[in-house]
């Protein structure tokens, strides 16, 4: 029986998850599999963890090179966050002849490529399935694939705390009140951020990206936007048009260029990413001889994380995780949001004056923006303003943009107005 021996640096909620389940798994992991793992150093700033999970004081530290430089380790599991001292324990373990296993996907996203040439090297493999799909085993099922299943595209919902807002949202609740129901339930940080602006979803589409298509991006590469400016209006205006409102990931290759962002999306009521739900995460893929396939569960949590950094545990001591040399030979140029020809859902506060409309329709048509539907507030409460909605036919983002800045000129509008994509592919 082989035995591989683990060193689990960052106890908080993934790292305690991983080392339950090891813990209490192990018997089995060994009759399944033919493998020992046996959890040899944990690390942690503090024993708080330590204490709650008993482990012994002889298999504590509070210095990671406790780990990184140990000659009995065999696997290192990073778990601590953010990108700099992850960095510094990533290099440090692989240099030592050590496998890596993380679920940081900012770790990834910048310093993804030269991780992975490292590792080659050295002849050590990386996992990293927990980073982008939580629970979903969606790296694996590419790994095994690539080469014959030639992707072209994905497009998922990566972020459970989004997804969770939306869902409650959608059924009358406003973002504030959402946000803490999403706290309350542990689907939110305390500090909701990166969730919320998009950036978590950028992260993983990145990583996704260097994994399907070889491309290593800078974030700045990828547009962004989150659904702090979405409304319950806008949940049921979409409603009512047959769509839900998702935030997206979407990466796809078109000739040499690279079509990536995130944001708010119109989603069609009978495509599978509208129906997914509350805190579960889905991502939809295209590839050359599979055709569409969806990964789909729960994208963060203790137990379907922990669950996959103990299947790259498993994988890693049995074969080479890193993905073939997908790198084209020409550079793939990202494709600006500017660029970008889309049906577009356009909500504008208009000043309550008469006229207002039927100036902001000219000044759409001067830009060459050709309007599918216009939808007016009835509400029944006096105001000043009002919001209107209009559905334009495809167009390039660009034209949209300039035409919302004459209009904000003008004076025609009170706030700025939200543009969102809609995207109608099966």
């Amino acid at each position: 029986m082989k035995k591989v021996n683990v060193g689990i640096i960052g106890l908080g909620t993934i790292g305690s998850g991983v080392y339950k389940i090891i813990a209490e798994r192990r018997t089995e992991i060994k009759k399944a599999y033919n493998l020992d793992i046996s959890i040899t150093k944990c690390c942690d700033i503090s024993e708080v963890s330590r204490k709650k999970l008993r482990i012994p004081k002889s298999m504590f530290t509070k210095n990671y090179r406790d780990i990184t430089n140990s000659n009995d380790i065999d696997v290192v599991i990073e778990l601590i966050g953010g990108t700099k001292i992850a960095h510094t324990i990533s290099k440090e373990a692989l240099r030592n002849n050590k496998h890596l296993i993380t679920a940081n996907k900012a770790l990834l996203a910048e310093h993804g490529k030269k991780l992975r040439e490292l590792a080659k090297r050295k002849s050590k493999n990386i996992g990293y399935e927990a980073s982008v799909g939580g629970g979903i085993p969606i790296i694996s099922s590419i790994l095994d694939s690539i080469l014959i299943n030639k992707i072209s595209s994905f497009k998922g919902i990566f972020n459970g705390t989004c997804n969770y807002i939306l869902s409650l949202m959608s059924r009358g609740i406003d973002f504030k009140e959402a946000l803490k129901m999403a706290q309350d339930q542990g689907f939110a940080e305390a500090d909701p951020t990166l969730d919320i602006n998009g950036k978590d979803s950028a992260h993983k589409v990145a990583v996704l990206s260097q994994t399907c298509f070889g491309i290593n991006l800078k974030l700045s590469q990828i547009f962004t936007q989150g659904i702090q400016d979405i409304t319950s209006y806008d949940l049921n205006v979409a409603n009512n048009l047959g769509y839900k409102i998702k935030l997206l990931g979407i990466s796809k290759i078109i000739k040499q260029k690279i079509d990536i962002r995130v944001h708010p999306t119109l989603v069609r009521n009978n495509n599978p990413l509208a129906n997914v739900e509350n805190e579960f995460n889905a991502i939809l893929l295209d590839s050359k001889n599979l055709g569409p396939f969806m990964g789909y569960g729960y994208g963060a949590g203790m137990l379907p994380t922990a669950t996959a950094i103990i299947s790259d545990i498993i994988r890693t001591t049995n074969k080479e995780l890193h993905p073939p040399d997908l790198k084209s030979k020409a550079p793939f140029r990202p494709i600006k949001f500017e660029e970008i020809k889309s049906k577009f859902y356009i909500r504008i506060e208009l000043e309550d004056k008469p006229g207002n409309l039927g100036a902001t329709t000219t000044i759409l048509g001067k830009f060459k923006i050709n309007i599918d539907e216009i939808i007016q507030s009835q509400s029944k409460i006096k105001s000043k303003s009002a919001p209107v909605v209009i559905l334009t036919k495809n167009t390039e983002y660009i034209m949209v943009d300039k035409a919302l800045k004459k209009i904000s000129q003008a004076k025609l509008s009170k706030n700025k107005a939200l543009v969102i994509p809609i995207e109608d592919f099966n």
